[in-house]
């Protein structure tokens, strides 16, 4: 017919072997064509003849060889089969739940199979062998895809940070809350010295370090399961923020440990001049770390779950199709669509979704604007959002507004709301907290409690001094003080109203962020918890330290609703001399936006109508003075700069500046104004006091 059996044979007798199985069965034409070495050519007369082959009934044989059964996959994978057949294999071809993914007709029988456009979850891959007579076979394996990841921010608990060795330039331990760049969760934590580590405990499969490289990076080892890996060299000539600079896949499903180790040493050598090819400094940055296959974020305090919310149109509620807290979520697309929240607490988070269909999403807290999240990444990552500390106890309404909108990069506008996380701190820094002898205040040397975008580092209280006291005074039905136990934990005394109880905090190994001592079935109304500093400590310890990370405390559930005003609410009135001045939209600020008056003698005025009020500012580096005055009396000054005692040198943002509780129901009025720190004149040029926002309750 026409068609070349094979090759040319150029010696004579000529002949070539046919496999006549391969034909199909009927009459066909056989011609030869000889040619000369002038390329004259001759085709010789058809020979007519006739394939009657017997039927072929037996099938091929087909086994997907790679991915194995039960394999969890990432990115592009190929996919491989074997096949074999009596008479010859036609073709092989591959689908994924039904649908095809291609076709190859020469071993090795393979395609390419990007994960990428599956859903997380279980696929079934299949194969099917033909031979010339369409006899046919199948195989077929499960296999789980995990793309997405759980995102592990730098100041969670499964990450345990241990110091170096100290050296110029390079202090041993890590530098919590850094708010220096766009990092991922607002914060990073940073080392420069030799040995220091930063341990993940998680359980999955594969885990990427999300970090940062610039030309001031210096060099990591990296650790997997206690077993050295690689050494990474993070120096760049380009900062690249929020980052992959080691990932690990094919773990074993189970429990893993990563390990990054600062060493002390940077690209070119300490004799290197910095320049294009030597880094000018020893930075290693852990922002993050995306664990997979992706799981809910653990529950940091007490977890609502987005079924109990109430929704406006828009929203598409029991999304079962990720790895979901409680199994389920809401997702919505619509401009608009609200979903509403309300809870009691000091602090929350919303668990949700970053990924290539993330849009952007508006905050509302208490009835009013709070922040605008872009939900966009180019990787699937289950985290959280969004979180808002320093809140009055009281109760809230949080409010995620789908704004249909979203970034350049992204698919979709999709927004989710997979649950929020409720916390009832009181930090170290709260109000509610009086220290009185010897304390260290605002200690940031290890990763305690309260890392947060506006606060940066967490911080702590450390003594050692006899007779040094912390005094909490509360309203709720259950109390725990959260400390530390350490090989240098000393003994404490704890006072709960009228029961006294001595509390060793010596521990061979240490525990930031624990609880120390717990009291529950408290009465529902005030309390005083007291702790002493013993000075003591027992055989095995090295030191006789006690710590004040924060309390927790079970808040009774009839607390009075919160009212947020922003800046510019029209109850507040910003009077002469000078008129205050609106800040550029600053993304730690509630609202994004706040006032500052820098003029001796400005006032702002707020009247409300409640029994309680807080003023939220900004703690400044260069932060002025104000007084308050409630109904017309002088009842406070504060000083907005950061103090003097605080060892975290730290602006911070959405700081509870002043507060005033139990007033007479009824309408009341509070006035800051600028004075100015050292006696000017009015109408002088003073450092800033900013007002961000205020609560009534």
């Amino acid at each position: 017919e026409g068609v070349n059996l094979g090759a040319e044979d150029t010696t004579a007798p000529y002949s070539m072997s046919w496999n006549t199985a391969t034909a199909v069965n009927g009459w066909h034409l056989l011609t030869a064509v000889a040619r000369d070495t002038a390329g004259n050519a001759a085709i010789s007369v058809p020979v007519l003849f006739k394939v009657s082959n017997p039927a072929d009934t037996v099938p091929p044989t087909v086994a997907i060889s790679a991915p194995s059964n039960g394999a969890s996959l990432t990115g592009s994978v190929a996919v491989t089969a074997t096949a074999s057949d009596n008479v010859g294999v036609a073709s092989v071809e591959f689908s994924v739940d039904g649908t095809p993914l291609g076709v190859d007709t020469t071993p090795p029988y393979s395609v390419s199979w990007d994960t990428g456009a599956a859903t997380d979850g279980s696929h079934v891959l299949s194969t099917v062998a033909r031979d010339a007579t369409g006899n046919s076979a199948s195989s077929s394996v499960v296999v789980t895809v995990a793309n997405a990841a759980t995102r592990v921010e730098d100041a969670e608990p499964p990450i345990a940070y241990t110091p170096g060795t100290a050296a110029p330039g390079r202090p041993a331990g890590w530098w919590h809350g850094s708010r220096s760049r766009d990092w991922s969760g607002r914060t990073a934590s940073f080392n420069r010295s030799a040995g220091a580590r930063a341990t993940l405990s998680f359980v999955g499969t594969s885990v990427s370090w999300v970090g940062f490289r610039a030309p001031w990076a210096g060099i990591a080892k990296v650790h997997v399961d206690g077993a050295f890996v690689t050494e990474v060299d993070l120096f760049s000539l380009t900062e690249q923020t929020e980052t992959s600079v080691f990932s690990v896949t094919g773990l074993t499903p189970g429990p893993h440990t990563l390990t990054v180790e600062s060493t002390g040493r940077k690209h070119g050598g300490d004799s290197c001049a910095p320049g294009p090819d030597c880094a000018s400094d020893y930075a290693v940055v852990v922002d993050a770390f995306d664990v997979a296959p992706a799981f809910a974020p653990a529950v940091a305090s007490v977890r609502i779950e987005e079924t109990t919310a109430s929704y406006s149109a828009g929203w598409t509620q029991g999304d079962a199709g990720a790895a979901w807290s409680g199994g389920s979520a809401a997702i919505s697309a619509t401009p608009g669509a609200q979903a509403m929240f309300t809870f009691v607490g000091t602090s929350f988070s919303w668990i949700g979704r970053r990924g290539p269909r993330g849009g952007i999403a508006r905050v509302h807290l208490d009835g009013a604007f709070q922040a605008e999240i872009d939900t966009y990444s180019p990787t699937e990552i289950h985290a959280v959002v969004y979180m808002a500390s320093n809140l009055v106890a009281g109760r809230h309404t949080v409010n995620i507004e789908a704004t249909g909108s979203r970034n350049m990069a992204a698919t979709d506008a999709v927004v989710a709301v997979d649950a929020i996380d409720v916390g009832s701190l009181f930090q170290d820094t709260n109000a509610s907290v009086v220290y009185s002898g010897a304390w260290g205040l605002e200690n940031p040397d290890r990763p305690w409690s309260g890392a947060s975008a506006n606060t940066g580092a967490g911080t702590a209280a450390v003594s050692n001094t006899a007779g040094a006291r912390a005094t909490f005074t509360f309203s709720g039905t259950g109390v725990s003080w959260i400390g530390f136990r350490e090989p240098i934990g000393g003994i404490a005394e704890v006072r709960l109203d009228n029961l006294l109880v001595p509390v060793d905090l010596y521990a061979a190994i240490p525990q930031v962020r624990v609880p120390v001592f717990t009291a529950t079935g408290l009465p529902e109304g005030p309390h005083t918890l007291q702790i002493d500093v013993t000075g003591l400590r027992n055989g095995a310890a090295g030191g006789a330290f006690v710590v004040v990370d924060a309390f927790d405390v079970a808040l009774p559930q009839s607390l009075p609703a919160v009212t947020r005003l922003q800046e510019r609410d029209p109850s507040i009135a910003y009077e002469a001399p000078v008129s205050w001045t609106l800040g550029n939209r600053f993304k730690y600020w509630s609202g994004e936006l706040a006032m500052s008056g820098a003029t001796v003698g400005a006032t702002a005025t707020l009247s409300f109508t409640g029994t309680s009020v807080r003023w939220i500012g900004q703690r400044h580096f260069v932060g002025g003075v104000a007084h308050v005055r409630v109904d017309g009396m002088h009842v406070a000054t504060v000083d907005t700069q950061v103090p003097p005692t605080s060892q975290a040198l730290q602006e911070q943002y959405q700081r509870p500046m002043f507060s005033v509780t139990d007033l007479a129901p009824g309408p009341h009025t509070l006035v800051i104004e600028v004075t100015g720190r050292s006696g000017e004149p009015p109408g002088a040029a003073v450092e800033p006091v900013w007002i961000d926002a205020f609560d009534i309750y």
